[in-house]
């Protein structure tokens, strides 16, 4: 009792009530008053008797702001020791930390000792200087790391990442405790106290802890910090520069996370990297870049979202606006509406940006985040697209998309010769996905109020477009295939639909499917006859119709045949023969082709009816390279169906079985 009652003297004595008048004014965001707490409470002559307690929450920057600290008491000729307590099982563990840092020897990577290794070493009478002073000699068989420590009165001893250490929260604290009280040292103790056992906690807080101290987000100097690992000097002066306005993001977020940030540096300057030359000459565009890196980089690692919700956001949007439930229903679970609930808080952070069609592309930051692939295909399409690089060559319709940044004067008049494009059927309107951005502009001018037309007026139009295509151009009609990006993200050359939302929008694109399924069936024997022709005169034209052949399997807008099954109506012998016609190279490039064609198992259901075809074209192959036997021709064909058609064969059967155990089982429960 009376050590106790000693050591709660002592730490009357050194109350922060004392000190407290020195710091009574300073930034909240600035920890200079923990810092001059630490040199008061490191700089007393006695022991204090009790510990200090750093807090701060997961990421605010409570290691990075210690290990600042113990540099400064290392530049004070002061001994320091540090030790991360996170994934620690055991107390030799720490002591081994310690030890190493006393003799850097052992820790040094030539030496490479181990756990084993030390005790060895110390078991063999090696004399160690452990304080320049002094020479320990070792020749107990069996050695407690903590016998080693030698005027550890002097030194300052450092737990960070309580929460984390995986020895049982009393044990670590009570171990903690016999250096203050038993040793006399003075200890910083770095947690997120919120992840602690309240209760556990609580009975060593007031015999161990002293003095609590929060760290605050030190901001400018963590980003200060992180720009010094930044190679290019341009991308780190443009965060530099845009100090203020990530600091806002974060703020509108209420984001307290260092790590974050250092992430949003990191993959900036990885987008910077790959910008062309005059995107990167571009201020204004750079910030557009930093205003969803910012929010996607918090949402996402918070968790709050998934990479995949970038492309709910445009809903969830539409759905606040209209103030309806979110579209995500799930009547047993409830999960799903909490899904579109959180996308519309997280909507809801930002007031000032529209999180729902970010730059440079839903589609670009979702294969960013998701796969950590930076497209430069997509990226270039999108910069095309934008307001950044408009000209005098820029499509009105474009344009007109980015209605935001025109004058009232210059949208009239823009509108104006865009609708007069679109009632002339002008022939740029023939391209399919050209032909809905304009729809869907001016059904949502109609649905806003800036266009004076209905939007029956507007889908009586555009179905009459539709007609006047199949009428005089059925194979632009016939040809255009929905990209996969378009399917997942609503838009077409690095742009959402802004009208996609609109019913009669939905209506406007049933009746597309309609009138292309139509036309299809009408020029079936032409199609068939071009497609032939283009094999044997443009083969990489030919893999480029057929496959989905791009490298992320996203798809490229305008594909003709990738996901109709024309191939099996074309004649086998034709085929064959027409394969047969052609340089080994060239027969490679089909055959690859094929096999790019069902390279992908969701597309394959809109093609499994090729199976027959493609096996009765491989079994034409076969008899060929029978014929052929023991000249390089046969060996060449041979090589075409065992590298290309037996995996396109196969790829085609598993999704035919797929198909087949479905309507089984469909029939069962019927």
């Amino acid at each position: 009792m009376s050590g106790d009652r000693c050591q709660d003297e002592r730490r009357e004595s050194i109350n922060f009530s004392n000190f407290v008048s020195n710091i009574t004014q300073h930034n909240p965001s600035d920890n200079s008053h923990v810092t001059e707490y630490l040199d008061y409470y490191c700089n007393l002559p006695d022991p204090p008797g009790f510990a200090v307690l750093l807090k701060g929450e997961w990421g605010s920057g409570k290691t990075w702001f210690i290990k600042r600290y113990c540099e400064s008491l290392r530049e004070k000729k002061r001994k320091c020791l540090y030790v991360s307590l996170n994934g620690v099982t055991s107390f030799s563990e720490i002591e081994e930390a310690f030890l190493q840092q006393q003799i850097p020897f052992l820790a040094s990577k030539p030496v490479a000792i181990g756990r084993n290794l030390i005790t060895q070493v110390l078991k063999n009478s090696l004399k160690l200087d452990l304080n320049n002073d002094a020479t320990l000699n070792l020749t107990t068989p069996s050695i407690k790391l903590t016998e080693l420590f030698t005027n550890l009165e002097q030194s300052i001893l450092i737990f960070d990442d309580l929460e984390r250490c995986s020895i049982n929260l009393v044990n670590i604290l009570g171990y903690i405790n016999s250096f203050v009280e038993h040793k006399e040292l003075k200890v910083i103790i770095v947690a997120d106290e919120e992840r602690l056992n309240k209760d556990d906690f609580k009975v060593f807080k007031e015999k161990l802890i002293g003095q609590p101290l929060a760290i605050s987000l030190e901001f400018d100097k963590a980003l200060e910090n992180f720009l010094q690992g930044v190679k290019n000097q341009d991308a780190s002066n443009l965060l530099s520069d845009n100090t203020e306005l990530i600091q806002d993001l974060y703020q509108q977020a209420q984001c307290k996370n260092l790590r974050t940030l250092k992430q949003v540096v990191f993959n900036f300057e990885k987008i910077f990297h790959v910008l062309p030359e005059k995107a990167k000459n571009k201020p204004e565009l750079l910030q557009e870049i930093l205003r969803f890196l910012v929010p996607f980089s918090i949402e996402i690692r918070s968790g709050k979202m998934l990479p995949k919700d970038i492309g709910s956001l445009l809903q969830e949007s539409a759905n606040m606006r209209m103030e309806i439930r979110p579209r995500f229903t799930n009547s047993d679970t409830g999960q799903n509406d909490s899904e579109g609930k959180t996308l519309q808080e997280v909507i809801s952070k930002y007031p000032s940006l529209r999180l729902y069609d970010p730059f440079p592309s839903t589609r670009w930051w979702h294969t960013f985040f998701d796969k950590g692939i930076l497209d430069l295909q997509e990226l270039n399409q999108s910069l095309a697209s934008s307001i950044y690089f408009q000209d005098e060559n820029t499509p009105k319709w474009m344009k007109l998309w980015h209605f935001h940044h025109l004058s009232d004067d210059e949208f009239i008049i823009l509108l104006n010769e865009v609708e007069t494009q679109y009632l002339n059927r002008d022939t740029e309107f023939s391209d399919l996905g050209i032909l809905k951005h304009v729809t869907g502009l001016l059904l949502y001018f109609s649905d806003i109020g800036l266009y004076s037309k209905t939007k029956e007026e507007i889908l009586t139009n555009s179905k009459l477009f539709i007609d006047w295509l199949k009428n005089n151009n059925q194979s632009k009609l016939a040809s255009y295939s929905v990209s996969t990006y378009e399917s997942m993200f609503g838009g077409y050359m690095g742009l959402a639909f802004q009208g996609e939302k609109v019913q009669e929008f939905q209506d406007f694109c049933t009746y597309v499917e309609k009138a292309q399924e139509s036309a299809r069936i009408e020029i079936l024997p032409n199609l068939r006859r071009e497609l032939l022709a283009i094999m044997q005169s443009d083969q990489w034209k030919f893999r480029e119709i057929i496959s989905l052949n791009n490298s992320h399997g996203w798809g490229v807008p305008g594909l003709r045949y990738a996901e109709i099954p024309i191939l099996k109506d074309i004649k086998i012998t034709e085929f064959v023969e027409g394969l047969l016609r052609l340089k080994f190279a060239h027969q490679m490039t089909i055959s690859h082709a094929i096999k790019e064609r069902y390279k992908f198992d969701g597309n394959n259901e809109k093609l499994f009816e090729e199976l027959d075809w493609l096996k009765s074209v491989r079994d034409s192959l076969l008899d060929e390279a029978a014929r052929r036997k023991g000249k390089p021709s046969g060996h060449c064909i041979q090589v075409l169906i065992e590298l290309d058609l037996n995996e396109a064969i196969q790829k085609l059967e598993a999704t035919a079985h797929r198909l087949q155990q479905s309507q089984n089982d469909i029939a069962i429960d019927n």
